[in-house]
């Protein structure tokens, strides 16, 4: 039985359900078994092997949101797990050419980018989560806190 702080609270797939670089490693790979029996080197086969598997730990498939914490999942062994007290803010994204995504703000200053399949369900329940978790915040206010820009109101 799952405790209350362990609940999921929504879940969603990435918006690419098909990674091309790793259909296109898995190619390459085949390509060079098949040149491996032509007794050509195996540096096709390493590389199609090394890109697989760098885009199966490297692109992400799902995000699970809980209360306390943003789970990343990428290829099977491994998940990265982003605790609320080190995610400053979140901000939805809309993008011309890219589409929209989410961006994760870290309380060191670096993002990281989401692509959801629906980016502005995820985004809400993403950012109510976190104001559940830190209480009512404050909206960021657009001088940065500087006192020496006037309010044209």
């Amino acid at each position: 039985m799952e405790t209350p702080q362990q609940s999921l609270i929504y879940w969603d797939k990435t918006r690419r359900p098909v990674n091309f670089l790793f259909i296109l490693a898995a190619i390459a790979a085949v390509l060079g078994l098949m040149g491996l029996q032509n007794d050509r080197g195996p540096t096709l086969l390493v590389l199609g092997l090394g890109v697989g598997g760098y885009s199966w730990l490297t692109n992400a498939r799902t995000y699970l949101i809980y209360p306390q914490h943003l789970v990343i999942a990428f290829g099977t062994p491994r998940k990265r797990i982003v605790p609320f007290t080190n995610i400053s803010h979140v901000e939805f994204l809309s993008l011309p050419t890219l589409g929209d995504r989410v961006r994760v703000r870290l309380e060191n200053g670096r993002g990281i980018m989401l692509q959801a399949k629906d980016s502005e369900t995820f985004y809400n329940r993403l950012d109510e989560a976190l104001n559940n978790f830190h209480g009512p915040r404050p909206e960021y206010p657009l001088n940065n806190g500087r006192s020496d820009i006037e309010d044209p109101s």
